[in-house]
Formats: C-alpha cells, structure tokens, sequence
C-alpha cells in the first residue's frame, strides 16, 4: 500500500482526489491531507509518505515555496494545477508527474503506475531540489502569456508593467509592445508576486503590478507615484507604500 498525502488550497479539489482513488487505484491510501501549505511541511516531515500530491498555485504559498521548506524529500512528487501554466515546462523538464484539473481518471492511474515502476525498478525518487533548480533557472527566463490560440512564453525581464482591463491584463514590455490577454492581474500576481519573481515584481495597486527593476523615479505627491521605465507614472496605494517604501531602501 502507497500512503500519500494532498495538499491543496480547495478542500473540493482534496475530496475529488481521494474519490477517484478509492473508485480506481486500490493500493494509495491518503493518510492525510491539508488546505495550508504550512500545515502541510509538517504532514510530509511527520508522515514521510511514498507520494505527495501537491498544488502549484496556492495563495499563501505556491507549491514550490513548501518544497524549499520540507525536511523529508524522499517521496514521488506527482503536482496538481487548474492551468498549462509556465511552471508545467520546468517539471517536464525533470521528467516529473503533474495532473491538470479537474484529475482525469486515466492521468491519474497512468500517474500511480510510473510510481510503481519506479518502486519495483528500485529507483529512488526524482530528486526535488533538482526540480527546484531547473524550476527556478525556466521561471527565472520565462512566464507563459496566454492569447486566444494558445499559450507564449516571454522573458519576464522584458516585462516592465501589468495593468488589470476588467478580465483582461495589459502588459507593457520593454520594446514598447502592448499586449491584451485573457487573464486577471490576479492571476498574474500569483504567478510573478508570489512565486519566484517575487523579489522582482510587486502589485503595487489594485489595477498595477511592476517589475522593480524598470523603476525610475518615485515622488511622494499625490500620495506616491512611481515612475517607469516606459516614462508611465503609476500611483502607489496606501496599503503598499510600506512595503514598497522598505524596498527602497528609506
């Protein structure tokens, strides 16, 4: 029997994976599981479970964040994630599992079996500071764009700003170019705020995020206003001015 455990930050996504375990695989058992990520480091560092499924995009932590912070890492790691987003690319890169949602019955059982072939071959697990190595230098490079015929990875570097359009996002990058995309300045603040380009990008108001590096100039009139690179003037929210004023360095 295979002890795993679910960490995810929808209880409905932990209930729809353990049902289709009990309906299909009958040798996984979850042990435990979690909504927290924080909870869940110390469920793998308690349990050392032969599988973890884990989330990508949480909001307190992304799912690479908990795999900086556990102690036990000797277990097949198989990633959970609603979007094809641009971390997909780094974990086919290290030859890892992931299950796009909703769990396709037939991914998932593909899934276990590889874990299988893996235990019976006496193989250890793919290794996960590798994975985070490889993660980080694609992330590093690379954030995927979705448009309306697929998906197109950019050099994060070259985005100076995002500005939220209702559903849309405007992205202003470095050469000058505009682009609309179907995607929420949420969205793009979990994956460039949150994530690895966290000490790059920041939301610094309900309708802006921007890439510190292309920061010029910052005033204090009209209650803070940020200059671009782009020569674009972005004001700076009430609720961010501490943390961007740290930033700074004042």
């Amino acid at each position: 029997m295979l002890h795993a455990i679910v960490v995810d930050d929808e209880q409905k996504g932990i209930n729809s994976l353990k049902l289709l375990l009990e309906k299909k695989v009958n040798d996984v058992k979850i042990v435990a599981s979690s909504c927290n990520p924080e909870e869940g480091i110390k469920l793998i560092d308690d349990y050392r479970p032969d599988i973890v499924f884990l989330d990508i995009n949480m909001p307190l932590m992304n799912g690479f964040g908990l795999l900086k912070k556990i102690t036990f890492t000797n277990f097949h790691l198989i990633f959970t994630t609603a979007h094809e987003e641009y971390a997909l690319q780094a974990i086919k890169n290290n030859a890892l599992d992931y299950l796009l949602k909703p769990i396709d019955t037939d991914d998932l059982t593909l899934a276990i079996q590889r874990v299988r072939d893996l235990q019976n071959s006496k193989q250890n697990p793919p290794d996960v500071a590798q994975l985070l190595k490889g993660f980080e230098q694609e992330s590093n490079r690379r954030i995927a764009v979705p448009y309306k015929d697929g998906m197109v990875y950019v050099n994060a570097s070259e985005i100076v700003r995002l500005e939220a359009d209702s559903n849309y996002t405007r992205i202003f990058f470095e050469d000058g170019k505009v682009s609309l995309v179907p995607k929420t300045l949420k969205d793009f603040e979990t994956a460039l705020c949150q994530g690895i380009h966290s000490k790059k990008f920041m939301r610094v108001h309900q309708s802006h995020i921007i890439n510190l590096q292309h920061v010029t100039r910052f005033t204090r009139e009209e209650g803070g206003l940020i200059r671009m690179k782009d020569n674009e003037e972005i004001p700076l929210s009430k609720t961010k001015k501490e943390e961007f004023i740290t930033w700074l360095g004042v």
